[in-house]
């Protein structure tokens, strides 16, 4: 069930690849169209979501809900899905950033119950 839900993010113009990885850095589960480095893609997304964490603890901003990296080729969007697990979207320069981000909005309680 959550390889067909991320299988769905495929189908929006841009997105390359939709991620499941672990606190951890492990990749639990992906959807991917081209070539994407899945163990170091899970190794970095994991380190960057944390740091981002702590900075919003420590600048008294809350918790984070979702981080956006905006690269010279397209995007990358992260998002905690539970206390162990997040969702990186690696998209092209081509995609719209409101619609990867509604998908997400739209799919996130039904990914979060396929985990």
């Amino acid at each position: 069930m959550l390889k067909s839900l991320l299988e769905e993010f495929l189908k929006v113009e841009g997105i390359s690849a939709a991620v499941v990885v672990g606190r951890d850095g492990f990749v639990i589960e992906s959807a991917v169209s081209g070539k994407v480095d899945l163990d170091s893609l899970g190794a970095m997304v994991s380190t960057g979501l944390g740091t981002s964490e702590v900075m919003g603890t420590t600048l008294g901003r809350g918790k984070l809900y979702q981080m956006l990296v905006e690269l010279e080729k397209g995007p990358i969007l992260l998002s905690p899905l539970s206390p162990d697990e997040l969702i990186v979207i690696v998209a092209d320069s081509s995609s719209n950033i409101g619609k990867i981000r509604f998908e997400l909005k739209k799919n996130r309680d039904r990914i979060i119950a396929a985990l």
